[in-house]
């Protein structure tokens, strides 16, 4: 498919190695944020949204990923390796 976003290179991840990490950890806690505000829907029906929950978010606070974690999203995975 043209156009559609793959995984992380291997090479490529290993140069950008810092970068990656820090994305994939953002991506972490976005997936957790989300989770958590669907479960609170689901349980007392409270709308919350994403986006003015996760601009209260500062990076310092972001929880890192656990090693067997797998992003949801393609193009945070590492090809090859998730």
């Amino acid at each position: 498919m043209v156009g559609a976003l793959m995984a992380i290179d291997p090479k490529e991840y290993e140069n950008l190695k810092e970068y990656y990490d820090f994305q994939r950890k953002k991506e972490y806690n976005r997936e957790q944020l989300k989770t958590a505000i669907e479960e609170m829907e689901g349980r007392i029906g409270f709308s919350m949204s994403f986006d003015e929950m996760w601009s209260r978010i500062d990076e310092k606070d972001y929880q890192e990923a656990p090693n067997n974690w797998v992003p949801k999203d393609d193009k945070w995975r590492i090809n090859g390796k998730e």
